[in-house]
């Protein structure tokens, strides 16, 4: 006999439906791409919560057992075409007497992740948290998808491990239900280059906590790229594997400017907000995060981004092939001079102040109207205020 299922749509699932929805708010949503929630429930219990965000092209599907523990997790996103594919699925297999809260961490483990270039990769925890992992890799196309139409999300389900079933509106559910002032979700949009532009604007004005700031852009000299491999790192740490981006340019030599964000009403206190390693004079039509190999910007949640790790206050720009000699080089310096930026080494590395200090920094590339690349820009961050912007840094930046 075929189950069904009773969908109650809301913002989310924490304990709980969050901010509950009625079905053709739920239907505008989803036509519109809009992210919100689905529950599905059996017998008067939660079996799945489905998190949809079209827009974003991201659907994450989790199933529970009849104790509440969640056994699987499948995460779908958006290819090119409009498709669904497979990119992460983790599936938890453990003893019956362990509560919902400890079942993730004992129970044995296996997740598998894949790329659209058709890489697999399978990790086996036979005892969760508690023992080894083994991971293999493998070359198999991701598992595709269409669009589900609302309401129609049996293959979802069946690709997650449940078989043929029905699914209706619920009319009354014993749920728990509570409103909330933000969704306990939200989908994965990375963190954006907003307002990179103004950040070399001589004389614009912007405000941090309050405090009104004014910027000046500062020119330190030309950085010598000999292999076109550039690299922004903590010069410090050079010798840690610092990697090069992925987009490379001509071998040569490119200026380097700096901005600096000066209180106004203290005029002897100044921060570096971003450092600019121009290309070419082109203007830049768009912005991309810059990435190093091996990074895919899919992995990345709500403003989350791939940084280079700063830990001694100092940031730079150096070419991959001087990296093993300037690492040197700098041990040999009593550290930055006023005004918080200097060339070092006649040009082989431009070095700065880390805005705030420590942390993690991204680095933006600007592209202009042919898709060539126009600058590379680290941003201090110095005026972000998002509220999560202070959460676990490993959990949004890669270091390498």
């Amino acid at each position: 006999m075929v189950p069904t299922f009773e969908a109650v749509y809301c913002d989310g699932w924490d304990g709980g439906v969050v901010n509950p929805l009625t079905p053709s708010i739920a239907q505008a949503r989803d036509a519109a791409g809009e992210p919100y929630t689905v529950v599905l429930l059996i017998d008067g219990r939660r079996h799945a919560v489905l998190d949809l965000s079209w827009v974003d092209g991201y659907c994450c599907v989790s199933r529970f057992d009849a104790a509440g523990r969640q056994v699987s997790r499948h995460v779908l996103r958006g290819a090119a075409d409009g498709d669904l594919f497979l990119r992460q699925a983790a599936a938890w297999d453990g003893p019956p007497d362990v509560g919902e809260h400890e079942y993730p961490h004992v129970a044995a483990r296996t997740s598998t992740t894949y790329r659209l270039s058709g890489e697999r990769t399978d990790v086996i925890e036979p005892r969760g948290d508690l023992g080894r992992r083994h991971e293999s890799r493998s070359v198999q196309p991701p598992p595709r998808l269409p669009l589900p139409g609302f309401g129609r999300w049996q293959d979802l389900l069946g690709l997650a491990g449940d078989g043929p079933a029905a699914i209706v509106d619920a009319i009354r559910h014993p749920l728990p239900v509570r409103t909330a002032t933000r969704p306990p979700w939200r989908p994965p949009r990375p963190l954006q280059p907003d307002g990179i532009e103004v950040l070399f604007t001589p004389g614009a004005q912007v405000e941090c906590s309050g405090r009104k700031l004014r910027l000046s852009v500062h020119a330190p000299g030309h950085l010598h790229l000999p292999s076109g491999r550039p690299v922004a790192a903590d010069p410090s740490s050079l010798d840690l594997g610092a990697k090069p981006f992925s987009v490379t340019v001509p071998p040569g030599s490119y200026p380097v400017s700096v901005s600096l964000a000066t209180f106004v009403d203290d005029p002897h206190h100044s921060r570096v907000t971003a450092a600019r390693l121009d290309v070419c004079d082109r203007p830049a039509m768009r912005w991309e995060l810059a990435l190093r190999d091996g990074q895919e910007p899919l992995d990345l949640g709500h403003r989350e981004f791939f940084g280079f790790g700063v830990d001694a206050g100092m940031a730079c720009f150096v070419d991959a092939d001087s990296i093993d000699r300037m690492k040197d080089v700098w041990r040999r310096l009593d550290g930055l001079v006023k005004p918080r930026y200097r060339t070092v080494g006649s040009g082989d590395m431009v070095a700065w102040s880390s805005g705030w200090g420590d942390g993690v920094y991204p680095t933006w590339i600007g592209y202009d109207a042919t898709g060539a690349p126009t600058c590379f820009v680290a941003d201090m961050l110095l005026f972000s205020t998002d509220e999560d912007e202070h959460e676990d840094e490993d959990q949004r930046a890669d270091r390498g």
